[in-house]
């Protein structure tokens, strides 16, 4: 039996169903029904309090918990809001995902745009802790989310550009700003240091995560480079060493 089949009236390659699969397993997963990626939890944060929360249990992520991003899993797209909930949610890998294009402003409307109703960008990626056993699926659609982002996104392609170890473990923080007379967090990404492939494997094979940043930080960079770094971002605080304090 060849590779194509012509029933639906043109040639359609079915070489690879495997991938076909794949490709129709991330696509029902952006629907609102659907799970996140790769068995991952969802992650939230709240604009209004400032607070991460993870999983059905609605686990809260304390500022001093390790968390590596998968640099691989970067997506855009677009979420779609109405009357506090989201009934749409379009999201694609930005290496190897077909962009998504904005939807009509209309779609799934009427929305009531004072209360935040309509279509956002988004942008999205999952995170595994190193300090707990849970893999997190984290997508954001504020303004000053998908900012926080971006500069994180902008950081790590400097790197890799310039063949640093670029794999960041970052800390989930926030900012309080004022928006319109009312007070709101923003999301940071505090970055505590960057891997190597290396590492990465390594800390997969059950390496302590303080051995390896204290490494990543004695490493000599490659022909004499320093990381890049922003001069209008001050230097994040030492986080303690070893496990979180347990939980109450």
């Amino acid at each position: 039996m060849g590779n194509e089949v012509s029933v639906f009236g043109g040639k359609v390659d079915i070489a690879d169903m495997k991938s076909l699969a794949q490709r129709a397993q991330v696509s029902a997963s952006n629907t609102a029904r659907g799970g996140a990626p790769g068995g991952s939890d969802y992650m939230n944060f709240s604009g209004k309090r400032g607070v991460y929360t993870i999983g059905q249990e609605k686990r809260r992520i304390e500022n001093d918990e390790r968390w590596v991003v998968d640099i691989t899993s970067f997506e855009e797209g677009w979420v779609c809001w109405k009357g506090g909930q989201s009934p749409s949610s379009r999201m694609a890998n930005i290496y190897n995902g077909v962009p998504i294009p904005q939807p009509d402003p209309d779609e799934l409307g009427p929305f009531d745009t004072q209360k935040g109703d309509g279509w956002f960008a988004g942008k999205a990626m999952v995170l595994k802790s190193c300090d707990e056993d849970q893999q997190g699926y984290f997508k954001i659609n504020s303004v000053s989310g998908v900012s926080s982002m971006s500069e994180l996104m902008e950081e790590f392609a400097e790197r890799a550009n310039a063949g640093l170890p670029a794999w960041p473990v970052v800390c989930l923080d926030m900012e309080e700003f004022e928006s319109q007379g009312f007070k709101n967090f923003k999301p940071i990404f505090d970055v505590q240091g960057w891997l190597s492939n290396e590492q990465l494997q390594e800390l997969a094979d059950g390496a302590d995560i303080n051995d390896l940043l204290e490494a990543a930080d004695d490493s000599t960079e490659p022909d004499g480079m320093n990381p890049p770094t922003k001069e209008d971002k001050p230097k994040a605080a030492a986080k303690p060493a070893g496990r979180r304090r347990a939980r109450a």
